[in-house]
Parts: structure tokens; sequence; C-alpha cells
């Protein structure tokens, strides 16, 4: 029971490894293309490819790819898990092809069986909806007159649109491969029929594929692109983020992210079937929390501590500008949270996808699917993002400070920003009414400090909804917005700062 609690749990991975390993494949061509090209290039990808940041990230992407291999060699050839893994690839093929379509078509007076061609090949069609301002008869696949039974046909009628979509256990001939619509007109007057057709892939959780591949490509291919472009802050930004990986800090975070996500799995949390909410809210407060203690401490020593040192004077001296040495710093002290994040994270969303498993076992539950294990993964995502953005902010916050201010005033200030930016909300409600102080005080600390409970989805997480993309775009713009003015005020204290 515990092996194929672990084997289901895990077949949300397989379509990962095989992004991973079309990532891999990706930039091997990417380095190919540009050893023939562009040999500087070549040299470049060599180098970042061997970099502390980005190797364990390659390496754990190399990790998903051997197991997405020996997987599918295991299975070859027999099973569900083999028919999954075909209508998987053959889903990633059809992406393009799918999505929604609405057009209008015309049925003149007297017409029988007009053919609309719609090719909607069997399992992808997931809604479909038909109005018209006629009395007409409608038949799928075959013309109306050939019809064999009352359910391969339906009445339009210009009250009373017709509608399906697709449920849990669909039947019916829309089920299946849905090649044509024929349609009837037997009155005297000419019809107009509305056609609204929502296509989607069999299997939808295809597309973490093609998120996968992406996001691992773009995240080699930002470090190339630093170094081609601008070298003297990657220069400092990966030495930056060398220096915080070899930290015991950083080893020590690490180790104590990996053991306690494990034991919150196995930890009772008493709340009646909602443990794996209640585990989603805690392992992603823990990744915050440690990831925002290595960016404060980070920050502080990499600049702080060099400026008191008179480190960061040497390394001026070099044909390095002020600016590019605090941009530099910001980069390199992100670059170690970002594979925090990555490597925690990653192990994070495998404990989730057990978690919903392990308490189906122990409810003896047997209708959990690895969909549903892909589904609370999948609604994790956007989480670690926000919690990345928001550790994000607080790193260019903490490089601000550290350009005047000692390690522990550093330290305290963050601490004492990132409490007070949870609570901003509860302030700015807190002054309706007689409260005006307290009103005026929230709107102002709301006007200069980061409102961080825009990070915060536990009441998605509590509500098992999906955040919204538009969500995680503008407060990406948010992010990007305060991390500007952070750097801004960052190079503003730096400019003067006496190093000698």
């Amino acid at each position: 029971m515990v092996t194929r609690n672990l084997m289901t749990s895990m077949r949300p991975f397989w379509l990962l490894g095989v992004g991973a390993l079309a990532a891999l494949l990706i930039l091997a061509l990417i380095w190919l293309i540009a050893y023939l090209v562009h040999r500087r290039t070549a040299i470049v990808i060599s180098e970042i490819v061997r970099e502390k940041v980005v190797f364990p990230v390659l390496m754990l992407a190399m990790a998903f790819g051997l197991f997405t291999l020996v997987m599918t060699a295991i299975d070859y050839g027999g099973g569900r898990f083999f028919d999954l893994k075909v209508a998987a690839l053959k889903s990633l093929l059809r992406i393009p092809q799918v999505g929604q379509r609405q057009w209008t078509v015309d049925v003149p007076a007297g017409t029988a069986d007009q053919e609309i061609v719609v090719k909607i090949p069997a399992g992808e069609l997931n809604s479909i909806q038909l109005e018209a301002d006629q009395l007409l008869t409608i038949s799928w696949n075959r013309p109306v007159s050939q019809a064999e039974s009352d359910e391969d046909l339906a009445e339009l009628r210009s009250d009373e649109p017709f509608g399906w979509v697709r449920g849990p256990e669909p039947s019916g001939p829309l089920a299946g491969q849905l090649q044509s619509i024929f349609v009837t007109n037997e009155t005297k007057s000419p019809a107009r029929v509305s056609i609204d057709i929502d296509q989607q892939i069999v299997v939808p959780e295809a597309r973490i594929i093609v998120y996968t591949a992406l996001g691992l490509v773009l995240f080699v291919m930002f470090y190339v692109a630093l170094q081609l472009f601008f070298p003297k802050i990657a220069a400092v930004a990966l030495t930056t983020g060398k220096e915080a990986v070899n930290q015991p800090l950083y080893y020590l975070t690490m180790t104590a992210g990996c053991f306690l996500l494990l034991l919150f799995i196995f930890t009772p949390y008493f709340t009646f079937g909602e443990d794996v909410k209640v585990y989603k809210d805690a392992g992603l407060q823990l990744i915050m929390i440690l990831a925002i203690i290595v960016a404060l401490w980070t920050a502080s020593v990499s600049v702080a501590e060099e400026i008191e040192g008179r480190t960061a004077l040497t390394v001026l001296s070099k044909p390095i500008s002020r600016q590019q040495f605090v941009l530099g710093k910001y980069l390199g002290i992100v670059s170690p949270v970002a594979l925090m994040f990555i490597l925690l994270g990653t192990l994070f969303l495998i404990c989730i996808s057990y978690k919903v498993m392990y308490d189906a076992r122990e409810s003896s539950n047997a209708y959990v699917v690895w969909q549903d294990c892909h589904l609370e993964v999948i609604r994790m995502v956007p989480g670690l993002v926000l919690a990345f953005m928001e550790t994000v902010v607080l790193a260019a916050i903490s490089v601000a400070i550290s350009t005047r201010l000692s390690m522990l005033a550093n330290l305290t200030i963050c601490t004492a920003i990132y409490v007070v930016g949870h609570l901003l909300p509860l302030l700015v409600q807190s002054g309706v009414g007689e409260f005006a102080i307290v009103q005026f005080m929230g709107q102002l600390f709301a006007t200069i400090l980061p409102v961080l409970e825009h990070f915060n989805i536990y009441g998605a997480v509590a509500a098992g909804k999906d955040v919204p993309l538009s969500y995680l775009g503008w407060v990406g713009v948010y992010t990007l917005v305060y991390v500007t003015i952070a750097m801004l005020l960052a190079l503003a204290l730096f400019d003067d700062r006496d190093l000698a």
C-alpha cells in the first residue's frame, strides 16, 4: 500500500521529468549552435553551467530526467501508467490546436442536414453551446435523417440554447470524437446558429512539461545574458552567490528545511480532513522564513561587513562602479535565495503530492487518483512564486539598509518591516471611525512600507482555490516597482558613502 501510494503520488513528477529532459536538450542544442556560430557564447554557457547557483538546478533536472527514463523503461508496453504516458505526450503535441472557438453559421430555410465541420478528437471537447433564432434539429457525426437514437439528436429553440459540459464520467456521442454537426431547418425562415466550443487536451496536466522546460531554460539563459551583456555586475553577483552558498548557515537552513518538510507530513493536525491545507500553509511559511533569514544574513555579510572591513574599497579600486557593485550584490543575494526556493520548493511539492495519498490512506479514501495530487501541487506553485517575490522585496530593503547600518541594525529593521508589513491591512481597517490617528499611521506605513499581505495566499489555500495568473502579474509589477525604489535608495545611500 505504501509503495502504491508513493508511485501514484510521483506520477505528476514524471511529467516534470519530461519537461526537465526537454530543457536539457534545448540547452545542449543552444550550446551546440553557439559553439558553431559564436564561440565566446558557448564558453560563457559552459562557465555558467558550472556555477554553484546554476549547477545544483541542472543536477536536479537531470535527476528528474533520469527518474522519467527509469519509470518509462519499467512500465514500457503495459499498464494504465503507460497509457497515461502516451496520452500525455500526444496531448503535448495538441496544445497549439486547442482553445476556445466561436463562430456563426447561416442555415437557409428548408435546409436538411447542413454539415458544420468541427474535427475534434475524442476526449478533447470540454464544453459546447449552440444558440439559434429558429427551431432547428441538430445531430452529431451523422445526418439527422440517419440518426440511430434520440441521444444523437437535439432540438435548438430560440429561447432555449443547447449546452453540454464534460463531467467526471462523460457519456454519449459528445464524449467521443466530434467530426461534424448536422443542422436541419424545417421552418420557412433562414436561421443563424451561434457555436461556442471549448476544446482542451485530453491530459491537461501535460502543460507542466512546457512550463518546466521554459522555466529551466530561462533560468540558465538569464545568467548567460547577464554574463554577456553586464560582465562586471555578473562577476560581483556570481562571487556573492558562491560565497553565500558556501556559508554554513546556508547548509544549516537547507538541512533544517528538508527535515521539517518531511516531518510535517506525518504530524497530525486534527483538522478533520483538512491536513493537506494546513501542511501546505506550514511548509510555505517555513520555506519563506528560511529564505528570508538567508537573504538578510547574506546582505549583512556581503554589504555591511565588506564596507566596514574595507573589502568593498578593494573591489571598487578595480574598474567597477558603485552602481555595478550594489546591483551585483543584490543579484548575488537573490541567486542563493532562488536556489533555495527551487530545491526546497521541489521537495515541498513532492511532499504535498505524497501527503494527499497519505491522508487518503489514513481516512480509508480509495477514490483519490494522481490527478488529485497534481491539482494540489499546481495550486501551490503560485504560493511559492509569491513567497519568492516577498523575499526579493525584503532582500532589496536589506541591501539598502546595509549600505549604511551594521548587521544587527539591518536584521532588527527588516524584522520590524516584516511584522508591520503583514499587519498593515489590519492597521488600516482598525482605523475606521473614531481611530483616526491609527488610520493615518496605517495609511502612512502602507505608502512607505511594502504591504506584504499581497504575497500571502492563505485564503486561497484554505478555500482550495486557484490563484489567478492576473493576480500574480499585478503582484509581480508591485514587486518590480518596490525593488526598483529600494535599489535607487541603496544607490543613493552608497554613492556618497566614505569607504576609507
